[in-house]
């Protein structure tokens, strides 16, 4: 899903949608501690799906430890990095063209995980 801003009621609409894709089987989501994932109608959603949705938080102030960190700092050196983007249909073709990049080099993505590995050898 992508939306101008990260907030409460569109994560909302992902775990709704998410919820959604997968009725019938647990659901395990890994969260970082962002402000809109803590809010009271998420932890309210959170609480009510707890039979079939595991949460594992992450610890604050760890992005060593989300692998999704690796993956935008590659995009930010190597497709947004020094350009203004005008409006979000610009910004979302160049993160596209960063990802297609990326799916002709599968080596770039290992290379990726394992860079964060390392860090997580660091953090243990």
């Amino acid at each position: 899903m992508v939306h101008a801003r990260k907030n409460a009621e569109q994560f909302k609409r992902f775990l709704d949608q998410l919820l959604s894709w997968y009725q019938g089987h647990t659901v395990i989501i890994v969260l970082d501690n962002a402000s809109y994932h803590r809010t009271r109608e998420i932890l309210d959603t959170l609480a009510e799906h707890e039979d079939h949705m595991q949460v594992i938080w992450l610890p604050k102030y760890s992005p060593q430890l989300n692998l999704i960190e690796g993956l935008w700092g590659y995009l930010k050196q190597s497709a947004l990095n020094n350009y203004f983007y005008g409006d979000l249909e610009s910004l979302e073709s160049a993160v596209d063209e960063a990802f297609k990049v990326l799916q002709q080099h599968p080596e770039t993505a290992l290379s990726l995980t394992y860079r964060i590995s390392k860090n997580l050898r660091k953090t243990a």
